[in-house]
C-alpha cells in the first residue's frame, strides 16, 4: 500500500479539501484512542468524530490497526456522504 492510499493519508486529504482552513480543520474533527485488557494482552479503540459525530470506530490489537481502519471507515462514510449530498 503507498503512503497516498493509506487510511488516514486518504481521510486527511479528503478533510483538508473539505475544510480548506486547519483551523478550522481541527475544530472540526478529533480522535479518542484508549486501551483497555491487560498489558500482555492489549485492545486498543479507535474512534474518529467529525462535529462530535462518529464517522468511524475499531477495536484491535495494535493501535495503529484501530486507528487505520477507523479512518478507513471514516473516509468511507465521507465519500457515502458527499456523494448522496450530489446526488450519486
Amino acid at each position: 500500500m503507498s503512503s497516498q492510499e493509506h487510511p488516514r493519508n486518504l481521510l486527511n486529504n479528503l478533510l483538508q479539501s473539505i475544510y480548506r482552513d486547519p483551523d478550522a480543520l481541527e475544530s472540526h474533527v478529533r480522535w479518542e484512542i484508549w486501551q483497555s485488557g491487560s498489558p500482555s494482552s492489549p485492545m486498543w479503540h479507535a474512534t474518529f468524530y467529525i462535529d462530535d459525530m462518529n464517522y468511524g470506530h475499531y477495536s484491535a490489537p495494535t493501535k495503529g490497526v484501530a486507528q487505520d481502519e477507523a479512518a478507513r471507515q471514516a473516509y468511507n462514510n465521507l465519500r457515502r456522504e458527499q456523494m448522496a449530498r450530489r446526488g450519486y
